[in-house]
């Protein structure tokens, strides 16, 4: 009874406390000491890192198989530790269980501008886009539109010292890798200053054209759907070849920064049918295989439910699935090793009533840097815990019975507020 648990930061953590909760031998595979590591429930392993060794990493995975006396599970929880999986597939089915979608499948959905033209051929509500070499195609009517970066893996056509496979690692990886040269150093700079970008008007885009003009194929373009973070909704899966076994549906209220950021506090929360039946039809299409997020955002003009993106693995607030009655992590893990047969579910917990909080960063957000930009998202200690009282609450950094990640989140957040409080001090002396 073993899984693997790859890239082990809370989105891994909370998949590792759920399954060795469950009495499974769960190993956290990861190229750094990240908190998922530090849980009682997961022996921590040093492997390569994909994202610049793609090749390393599979042969480690090889190299491992027989010290295990079942056949594990493989749980990515990260864009390009799942394509690599997803390369390997077949090599890596006779040691594992790999759960992922197939190459080709992984591959378009991580490629934004690929994974719309596939969509729109199909009718699904994708936003217009455009790579960035074609910006003299978008008509007005797609104003306001949104630049950012195109591949999201790092890994794209298993070349392992590609440049998108540095840029990443070095913006969202663990900052390993080869040095950069001037010219990739210039791609990096571009797309850290540019996660999203959105322009009202044609001039505005020009003028973001001819200050990136040398690194402009590294980006898409995108109708904007306009709302911030709190208008994105997820659908996430776990499916068997094309069949969804298990379903959650939430929204995100949170996110830091407020208008694109990455999840603080999310809820369960009902989804228009529609959204769950084109899910499902999707996931028949694709064939898709393993955990998987659909994130819908609503448009807060018209009401209309743009699909963003679909990312090929488990998302960061998955932690959120066992307390709605849908654990998609054991699902994943107990189909595919024949453990139970599952009969499809699908998370019907009141609105609101199930909350997931990244406290420790949520908490200073609210009471301060929202201040910055988004001052209205700013709230007292009473009325930011009145926005996170539910009638059960997932707290992503507390388990009494898993302390150390505890503190290892303690000094995560000690060292952003003392980094951010440096950053305000020089920033008013400048």
């Amino acid at each position: 009874m073993t899984a693997l648990v790859f890239n082990c930061a809370f989105n891994g953590l909370s998949i590792i406390q759920e399954l060795g909760r469950r009495g499974i031998d769960v190993y956290a595979l990861d190229s750094f000491r990240n908190v998922g590591t530090t849980s009682r429930y997961a022996t921590y392993r040093s492997c390569p890192n994909p994202t610049t060794d793609e090749a390393g990493f599979v042969e480690y995975l090889l190299d491992i198989a027989d010290e295990f006396d079942d056949k594990p599970v493989l749980i990515p929880t990260n864009d390009h530790w799942a394509a690599a999986v997803a390369h390997h597939r077949e090599e890596l089915a006779e040691h594992y269980h790999t759960g992922v979608a197939d190459a080709e499948t992984v591959d378009l959905l991580i490629d934004k501008d690929a994974f719309g033209e596939w969509a729109t051929e199909r009718d699904y509500p994708v936003p217009r886009s455009w790579m960035g070499d074609e910006l003299d195609d978008v008509p007005e009517s797609a104003f306001p539109v949104a630049a950012k970066p195109n591949d999201a893996t790092g890994v794209p056509d298993m070349m392992f010292d590609s440049t998108v496979a540095l840029l990443y690692n070095r913006l969202f990886g663990d900052g390993s890798g080869p040095e950069f040269s001037a010219e990739e150093q210039a791609v990096v700079e571009a797309l850290s200053e540019n996660r999203l970008e959105v322009f009202e008007t044609r001039d505005e885009l020009e003028r973001f054209r001819q200050e990136y003009e040398d690194v402009i194929e590294h980006f898409v373009v995108q109708e904007y759907v306009r709302g911030m973070s709190d208008q994105m909704y997820t659908v996430g899966v776990y499916a068997n070849e094309g069949e969804v076994k298990g379903l959650f549906t939430g929204r995100k209220v949170r996110g830091y920064p407020p208008d694109i950021g990455d999840c603080k506090v999310g809820q369960a929360q009902s989804v228009p049918d529609h959204l769950v039946a084109m899910v499902k039809s999707m996931s028949e299409d694709l064939g898709y295989h393993g955990i998987g997020e659909f994130e819908f955002k609503r448009d807060v003009e018209t009401g209309e439910y743009f699909l963003i993106e679909v990312n090929p693995r488990s998302w960061s607030w998955i932690g959120i699935t066992p307390a709605t009655g849908v654990s998609l992590p054991w699902m994943a893990y107990a189909d595919q090793k024949n453990t139970y047969t599952f009969d499809y579910q699908e998370s019907s917990v009141p609105d609101g009533s199930v909350t997931w909080v990244k406290a420790f960063e949520d908490l200073p957000n609210s009471l301060y840097f929202y201040r910055r930009s988004h001052p209205e998202w700013t709230k007292s200690l009473g009325e930011w815990w009145a926005s996170i009282d539910s009638d059960t609450l997932v707290v992503a950094e507390l388990a009494k019975d898993d302390p150390l990640p505890t503190a290892y989140a303690t000094v995560l957040v000690g060292r952003r507020l003392v980094n951010e409080t440096l950053d305000g001090v020089l920033e008013r002396l400048a």
